[in-house]
């Protein structure tokens, strides 16, 4: 079988559709399917030329050009994306014919250049939802809903949900929105994303050189990890870190960046029991994850099905409780309160969440119970091989 996988970002980029797109090539490249990438040469930060050819783990990366200014501003992520819907419709006409294309939704609606090789070259279409468009756009506020750029994506949308063979959702309320955009819920499967149980373990805070740096002179850390974006609540963890502001023993760490950083910064300015720190490298993700004692999980009300924090698997692959703060039917609720392996609280819910931090850190023995059942129902229910596995039976099962 020979698949493409169509996605703007790619290896060695470090933008998280482009690593979810490359661990799935490695994996299917491992079952014998012949993987060929088409992706930008710029990158998710902007400034970088990557080569225009290059192959990694079996997979042959086809990079094509386009704008590289990165994600600086929503005029130069437009750009960004605009440039790739070109050059992708023109790659995708001069590739030879593949079995199955693989669209991603990084640039918004990638999917429809995949349609466009299913009606010329019969090549079978699997729309790989991530981020569900045009309604995050508008739920972010960069569209007007019922603006003749909203419509126009929007039937858009509808044609390459109608038409695509597969369509393939992060959890049960996605799902329920892609059948409401014009998927046949028959053609719809969930795969839950995932995180690389081999690479990310927990890390014993005895062990971690990046424990003290994170800690200080608290004894239980709560760290935020990731990207603070338009899609997350930062209210109400700002509002529990400020209910907690004289709890020495507790410390807030958030190790990222994103939109709304600044946002974040002002809410807790003063607070002396917050942290923020870069991003790590990815070679040091587990010990800076395993630095934690409980993480952050966080969705807005407002985009509940459009996508899903997809960070979740990463905390239970280190064995860290999560607290989830977000709408409670998103996937990432319900997977925390069905496996046990922390707490969920609406969006608002400082106090809830200020209560079960306070809770945890005085009884160590019941957050490293937490902890260690998050890692074995990771390792038994969501690491990688199990996803990708999940999606190559879905591929040799297309008709």
């Amino acid at each position: 079988m020979k698949v493409l996988l169509l996605n703007q970002f790619f290896h060695p980029d470090v933008a998280p559709t482009g690593q979810m797109a490359t661990e799935l090539g490695e994996d299917l490249v491992r079952a014998g399917v012949d993987v060929t990438a088409v992706v930008s040469r710029g990158t998710y930060l902007g400034g970088v030329r990557l080569p225009r050819r290059e192959e990694h783990a079996g997979i042959a990366i086809r990079r094509i050009p386009g704008t590289a200014f990165g994600k600086r501003s929503l005029l130069h992520r437009g750009l960004d994306y605009a440039s790739f819907y070109a050059s992708a419709a023109t790659a995708l006409a001069r590739l030879p014919r593949h079995d199955v294309v693989i669209a991603m939704s990084t640039p918004p609606l990638i999917a429809a250049a995949g349609l466009a090789a299913k009606a010329r070259r019969g090549s079978r279409l699997v729309y790989w939802v991530q981020d569900l468009y045009p309604a995050v756009a508008v739920a972010f506020g960069a569209l007007r809903e019922g603006s003749p750029v909203e419509r126009a994506m929007r039937e858009v949308s509808r044609q390459v949900m109608r038409h695509a063979d597969q369509v393939v959702v992060l959890g049960q309320s996605m799902a329920e929105r892609v059948a409401d955009a014009g998927a046949d819920p028959g053609r719809v499967r969930i795969i839950e994303n995932w995180a690389d149980g081999g690479k990310l373990c927990p890390v014993a805070h005895e062990e971690n050189a990046l424990r003290a740096e994170a800690a200080g002179d608290a004894a239980f850390v709560v760290m935020y990890s990731g990207n603070i974006g338009r899609a997350h609540d930062v209210e109400t963890i700002a509002r529990a870190a400020r209910l907690l502001r004289d709890h020495r023993e507790i410390r807030f760490v958030f190790q990222g960046d994103g939109a709304k950083r600044t946002e974040f910064e002002a809410a807790t300015r003063g607070l002396e029991n917050v942290r923020f720190a870069p991003y790590q490298p990815a070679d040091r993700l587990a010990e800076a994850l395993s630095a934690a004692d409980a993480h952050l999980v966080t969705l807005a009300p407002a985009v509940a099905g459009m996508l899903e924090p997809s960070k979740l698997y990463s905390v239970m692959a280190v064995g860290r409780p999560a607290l989830y703060v977000g709408p409670l039917h998103a996937e990432a609720a319900r997977t925390v309160e069905r496996e046990r392996c922390g707490f969920a609280f609406r969006n608002g819910d400082a106090s809830g969440l200020a209560e079960a931090i306070v809770g945890l850190s005085s009884d160590p023995a019941r957050s490293a119970d937490l902890g260690r059942l998050a890692r074995e129902v990771f390792v038994a229910r969501y690491d990688r091989q199990i996803r990708t596995a999940q999606f190559a039976r879905m591929l040799r099962e297309l008709p």
